[in-house]
């Protein structure tokens, strides 16, 4: 008897230990997943989770659309950097995956349509496409990770970034739905359009830039662009960057951003 009871105790302990170990992350992990859109789409993403984030806590999340880029060109390591050195505070970064290929029977990918509204109001197909994936970010993506992750729940903790079309997308669902994220980092956008809407109910917060050697004319496009947000009730803090259409500057801001959103904070 004696025996049997102390096997228990030696189980239940090793099990206690075993518990504790998986609260905690050792280290920081990109853990790619698989969903499915309204119309029977696979859609891929992945979700970073940083070292040391305890399930028993929350952390502030960052949407962030065109998610490949985050693997292609090193997100993963740059913020390890950051939150090793003891510069920012953990972040959680949620990546969708944009789709490359191209449109059956036109010139430009499932991405232009589905990221761009302005494209999409060009053709009945184009306009079914950008619905489905916006309505699949909106309903399936975000609430996939705010379902399987310790992601806050706070507005001020929650920030949508994309970049040249997925910011496109980002001006849309600032306009749309902006109420879901306490800012919207926009860099370079293409196409946008927002002189259809009306007024904001409430005030929504964007961050936009854009290269000064890109090819959409700073003195034209983006300054029209960001009177035609403010118009409608939204506050837009823009910068101009020495630089052109070009992940690397994006990936420079998004850190300079991480820095300014979520310096470190001691516990």
């Amino acid at each position: 008897m004696k025996t049997r009871i102390f096997g228990t105790i030696i189980i239940l302990t090793s099990l206690f230990w075993t518990v504790s170990c998986v609260q905690t992350l050792e280290k920081s992990e990109f853990k790619e997943f698989e969903l499915t859109d309204s119309e029977g789409n696979t859609r891929k993403g992945g979700v970073y989770l940083p070292q040391g984030m305890d399930s028993k806590s929350t952390y502030p999340v960052i949407f962030m659309e065109d998610g490949l880029v985050f693997k292609e060109c090193e997100f993963k390591h740059m913020i390890d950097s950051l939150i090793d050195y003891g510069i920012i505070n953990p972040v959680i970064v949620a990546c969708s995956f944009e789709n490359k290929m191209t449109i059956p029977g036109y010139t430009i990918s499932y991405r232009n349509a589905e990221f761009v509204e302005t494209i999409a109001k060009t053709d009945s197909k184009l306009a079914n496409l950008f619905d489905v994936h916006y309505n699949y970010f909106k309903d399936k993506f975000i609430p996939y990770i705010n379902k399987n992750y310790p992601v806050s729940q706070e507005k001020t903790d929650r920030i949508f970034f994309g970049t040249s079309n997925s910011a496109d997308f980002g001006i849309t669902l600032g306009m749309r739905d902006g109420d879901m994220f306490s800012e919207l980092w926009c860099y370079s956008p293409v196409y946008s359009d927002v002189s259809e809407y009306e007024r904001l109910d409430a005030p929504v917060d964007f961050r936009i830039c854009w290269g000064a050697k890109e090819e959409v004319g700073m003195f034209d496009y983006f300054p029209s662009l960001l009177k035609d947000i403010r118009k409608r009730g939204g506050n837009v803090e823009s910068w101009v960057f020495n630089g052109g259409h070009d992940r690397e500057w994006w990936k420079y801001w998004f850190s300079e951003e991480l820095k300014r959103k979520f310096p470190y904070k001691a516990n």
